[in-house]
């Protein structure tokens, strides 16, 4: 469709606009407010082009508080609503095999940047499949360092080496990254924890060991970067 450019934009009136549209039940309820000392911005402001220099510095405030809470709690319920998905021939879910392959790096005495490095390796892999190497690294990409961040958007290419049976994969696939200065460290990585944590008799740790080594990281300090599109 083309974007209309003859008229206003949409503002509600809080009313039925019509029939045609089911309605979701929250008509005229605000959201509740992360502290209850906080204030919704008033009825009128319809639009951000309304808001003052003082109601952006409150927002900006109070969401630096919500990111401190919320970030890490929507990622978490991410990987627990996989929980118990089923899986499609491999004797494990994906939330399992992540979960394996976190518990398989702290069991190695990994970090606790490495070990939520491995908890999220494949979150996105239900939800975008193609591309979840970029899900993860774009998720932690301010929390976690560069040969992490390197490592968790190309993994996938580097999988495909120990697939090579695979008819729709390329084992030479990661061959356009050698001599990378972290090559190495992702082919290492792979090797040892993602294409092993698929067994159903490995002793693995439950989420709820894991959760707050998820917060503590995602409560670092942001280096602020909005998107990684380096090689």
């Amino acid at each position: 469709m083309k974007v209309p450019t003859n008229s206003p934009p949409h503002i509600g009136k809080g009313i039925r606009t019509s029939d045609d549209v089911p309605n979701d039940g929250l008509l005229n309820q605000t959201s509740p407010l992360l502290l209850s000392d906080l204030k919704h911005l008033h009825e009128s402001q319809s639009k951000m082009d309304d808001l003052s220099r003082n109601d952006w510095e409150n927002l900006s405030k109070y969401r630096k508080l919500f990111q401190k809470d919320e970030q890490a709690k929507q990622a978490l319920s991410l990987l627990e609503s996989q929980k118990d998905s089923p899986s499609y021939g491999f004797r494990i879910n994906n939330y399992r095999h992540c979960l394996q392959s976190a518990t398989m790096v702290m069991r190695d005495g990994g970090s606790e940047e490495e070990i939520v490095v491995a908890l999220f390796h494949d979150l996105g892999f239900v939800v975008c499949p193609d591309n979840h190497g970029e899900f993860s690294a774009t998720l932690l990409a301010n929390y976690v360092s560069d040969q992490h961040y390197w490592m968790l958007r190309h993994h996938a290419a580097f999988l495909d080496y120990h697939a090579p049976t695979h008819p729709n994969s390329n084992a030479n696939a990661r061959e356009r990254y050698r001599g990378h200065p972290y090559f190495e460290y992702t082919a290492a990585w792979v090797e040892r924890y993602d294409q092993t944590s698929i067994q159903a008799h490995y002793d693995t740790a439950p989420l709820d060991y894991f959760k707050p080594m998820v917060y503590r990281i995602f409560n670092r300090p942001s280096k602020g970067t909005q998107l990684h599109l380096a090689p």
